[in-house]
């Protein structure tokens, strides 16, 4: 069975139509939203929506990684799915086409990837590490991408950064633990793009995650390392 996780913060707009479209899906055993302190009516929306609501165990920000580890420890489900709160055209076809390859027993873990041009953060930061340090995963079209599924029992075997450097983490630490990865594509994504002033928080946090884990497979030194995170805010700084 399926538990589907959407980490939210004051998404109501969006969140109580994804939590039916989740709720409606075949083999969907529950919904769980996991609220990073929304000041808005996300709570009220996902409650009226049939959702369980979880707190965010640290209200830092950014804490998506937090919001999913959270996510995690409260399914229920054998198989974990994470959305982002915010896709306007969610249907059940995305949440049945990032599950199949599990159910199947072909994937341990399945990327999203969807019909919209890969973001800068991924273009500029997250492809030219891979390609540099992990160059088993350059094939991924999407590496960052927030849709997401996994058995629930791999998500329980490798830690989660806090931050935007969540998906990239879990991507290379699956990986390093051999999990079985496939990308699937899950057609067209409408949401709603992050505004600029984020874009270098999240390009920094990307980076970090790869660098931290190409510095422990001894790919870099500590002293590369250093050098490497120094030079981050200059080389993002086109994002401003």
């Amino acid at each position: 069975m399926i538990s589907v996780c959407f980490p939210a913060k004051n998404e109501g707009k969006f969140i109580e139509r994804n939590v039916k479209v989740a709720r409606r899906t075949p083999n969907v055993m529950e919904v769980i939203v996991i609220d990073g302190g929304s000041t808005d009516n996300t709570i009220k929306k996902a409650l009226k929506a049939g959702a369980h609501i979880v707190y965010q165990s640290d209200l830092k920000y950014p804490g998506k990684g937090i919001a999913m580890r959270d996510g995690v420890y409260y399914a229920r489900g054998s198989i974990v799915v994470f959305l982002d709160a915010d896709i306007k055209n969610l249907d059940s076809s995305m949440i049945l086409s990032l599950t199949k390859p599990i159910v199947n027993g072909e994937a341990d873990f399945v990327k999203g990837a969807f019909g919209r041009k890969a973001g800068r953060v991924t273009e500029l930061v997250a492809k030219p590490l891979l390609r540099m340090f992990y160059p088993e995963l350059t094939s991924f079209s999407q590496p960052l991408s927030g849709e997401i599924a996994g058995l629930k029992s791999i998500f329980l075997s490798v830690s989660f950064e806090e931050d935007w450097g969540v998906d990239v983490g879990l991507l290379i630490d699956l990986y390093r633990k051999g999990f079985k990865i496939v990308e699937i594509d899950i057609g067209f994504k409408d949401h709603d793009m992050k505004p600029l002033y984020l874009l270098t928080d999240m390009a920094y946090d990307v980076a970090k995650a790869i660098l931290t884990r190409a510095m422990m497979d001894g790919k870099i030194d500590k002293i590369s390392y250093d050098k490497y995170i120094k030079a981050i805010p200059e080389e993002i700084g086109e994002f401003k």
